[in-house]
C-alpha cells in the first residue's frame, strides 16, 4: 500500500533532482531516500527516475505520478488545516500585494477584532489567486488587471469556474521612492529607461511590468528596465522604495493613501490603457458571510455610496 511518506519523498526528489539534496531537506540520509523511492517503484511496478551521474530526472510515467503526488499532498494539507481550525467563523481572502489593501484590512480588523472570527489573509500572484479560489482555499480574491489582458484572464477564469467583478479603474504607474533621483520627473518620456531597476511583487503572465514590455515592443521601441527584486512582501516593497534606487510598476493608489505613502508616480500609458481593480469568486455560489462583509467594506472604502 502506498504511503504518504513515499509521495512526499517523491515530490522532494523530483523538485530537487537529487537524492542527496532531498535527504538534506527531509532530514534523513541519501541511502534512506533511495530506499523509500525504490519501495515506491516496486509498489507501482515501474521506475520513477532516470538515474544519472549528475542527478536524477523523472521518467514519463514518473511525471504522471509526481502530478498525482502533489495533488494528494495538497489535499492532505487542506485536511490538516481544517483540523487546526477554531470553531469560530473565518475570513478566507487573497489579493495581489498592495499597500492599499493591507491598510484597508488593518482598518477592517480593528472594526471586527472582538468578533469570533479567524482572519486568513494571503498575498499572491494573479495565477495563484485563481488557483486558490478555484480550489476553495479562499472565498474571494482581489486582483489588478490591464484591460487589454482581459481575454486571456477571462479564459483562465472560465476553465476554473470563476467569475470576475470590476470595482474600479485606475492607471498603471511607475513609482519611485522619495530618495530616488528620478522621483521628481513628471512624464514617462523624461525617464531614461536604461537606468531603471524595478522591484516587483510577483511574476506571472499578468504582471504589469510584463505588459509594459509587450506594450513597448508593439510601439517598436526598446525598454532596458530590469527587474532586480521579486517579493510578495508589502513591507519589503515599501522599504525598497523608501531606501533604494529601485522603482515599481503597479496600479495607482485607489484612494487617499498616495500622499501619505510618499511615493511619486508617473503614468505609463495615460488613460488609454486602464488598470482594472476587482475581485474573483466561484460562479456556483456567493462568498461566505465574512468574505461578503469584507467585500462591502472594500466597496465602501473605494467610495461606493450604497452597499
Amino acid at each position: 500500500m502506498i504511503e504518504m511518506k513515499q509521495l512526499q519523498f517523491l515530490v522532494v526528489c523530483a523538485e530537487l533532482q537529487s537524492f542527496s539534496k532531498a535527504a538534506d531537506v527531509l532530514y534523513t540520509t541519501q541511502p534512506n531516500v533511495s530506499k523509500v523511492i525504490k519501495s515506491l517503484e516496486e509498489e507501482l511496478g515501474f521506475e520513477l527516475f532516470i538515474r544519472q551521474n549528475r542527478g536524477i530526472q523523472l521518467t514519463g510515467r514518473g511525471k504522471h505520478v509526481y502530478d498525482y503526488a502533489r495533488r494528494a499532498i495538497d489535499s492532505v494539507q487542506q485536511l490538516a488545516d481544517f483540523a487546526r481550525m477554531d470553531k469560530g467563523e473565518e475570513l478566507l481572502v487573497s489579493w495581489n500585494p498592495s499597500s492599499w489593501m493591507a491598510a484597508g484590512f488593518a482598518e477592517f480588523y480593528n472594526e471586527n477584532k472582538d468578533e469570533d472570527v479567524c482572519f486568513r489573509i494571503m498575498t499572491a500572484s494573479t495565477e495563484d489567486i485563481i488557483f486558490r479560489c478555484a480550489e476553495e482555499r479562499d472565498d474571494i480574491g482581489f486582483i489588478y488587471m490591464m484591460e487589454s489582458q482581459m481575454s486571456s484572464f477571462q479564459y483562465k477564469l472560465e476553465r476554473s469556474h470563476l467569475e470576475f467583478h470590476e470595482l474600479k479603474r485606475t492607471k498603471a504607474m511607475l513609482y519611485f521612492g522619495a530618495r530616488n533621483p528620478m522621483a521628481g520627473r513628471k512624464r514617462i518620456e523624461e525617464i531614461p529607461m536604461e537606468e531603471v531597476r524595478l522591484a516587483q511583487c510577483y511574476e506571472d503572465e499578468f504582471t504589469l511590468n510584463r505588459y509594459w514590455d509587450l506594450f513597448i515592443q508593439e510601439k517598436e521601441k526598446k525598454s532596458n528596465m530590469k527587474v532586480s527584486v521579486v517579493t510578495n512582501s508589502d513591507y519589503v516593497m515599501n522599504e525598497l522604495l523608501r531606501n533604494t534606487d529601485l522603482g515599481n510598476i503597479s496600479g495607482a493608489y485607489l484612494s487617499h493613501e498616495e500622499k501619505a505613502l510618499g511615493h511619486a508616480g508617473i503614468s505609463l500609458y495615460g488613460e488609454e490603457e486602464p488598470v482594472i481593480f476587482g475581485y474573483i469568486q466561484r460562479r456556483d455560489g456567493k462568498p461566505g458571510k465574512w468574505a461578503d462583509r469584507f467585500l462591502q467594506f472594500i466597496r465602501k472604502r473605494l467610495g461606493y455610496n450604497s452597499l
